[in-house]
């Protein structure tokens, strides 16, 4: 498989991703939009935190709709011009996205972990439904890196047989 080809796939599986994120996005909205409706305070204390994911799966998620399809582009032309600067170039996209990526997957489970410990103690229905709607956060975040990471260490193999 040629660099071209390898990172035409790499992004229409991000795209991919990023068009789940923005479907899932719509149906956290809709949940929210019922919850804000309701008057169940446990539901009502997931309010903020599915307010984050809100905005990351349908933030993030057209970001990388917009960004990724440019990026390649920018990179294919790059590679046809000079393929060791464009492998070297995307070769230092991809550890730096590691970095962070594999970073954050080892903190999300602890966080999750902690905001599911919360829900034993004696609090208000209110903060057990903030402390499930962050761990629900966290593991969203977790599966959303994981893919963006795994995706990246397979474009990285590649680009380390073209050296």
């Amino acid at each position: 498989m040629t660099f071209i080809e390898h990172a035409n796939t790499w992004v229409k599986n991000e795209v991919l991703q990023g068009r789940i994120m923005v479907g899932i996005g719509v149906l956290v909205l809709w949940t929210f939009i019922v919850i804000v409706k309701s008057q169940n305070e446990f539901f009502r204390g997931s309010l903020i935190p599915l307010g984050l994911l809100l905005f990351v799966l349908l933030g993030y998620g057209s970001y990388i709709l917009y960004s990724r399809p440019a990026h390649v582009k920018e990179s294919i032309e790059l590679y046809q011009k000079s393929e060791k600067e464009a492998v070297a170039q995307e070769e230092i996209k991809h550890i730096n996205d590691n970095k962070a990526g594999k970073t954050l997957m080892k903190i999300y489970p602890i966080l999750a972990i902690i905001s599911l410990a919360t829900l034993f103690f004696g609090f208000a229905p209110y903060y057990k439904g903030m402390a499930l709607g962050f761990s629900l956060l966290f593991i969203s975040f977790y599966i959303v890196d994981n893919g963006f990471v795994s995706r990246s260490d397979l474009f990285l193999a590649f680009l380390a047989t073209l050296k």
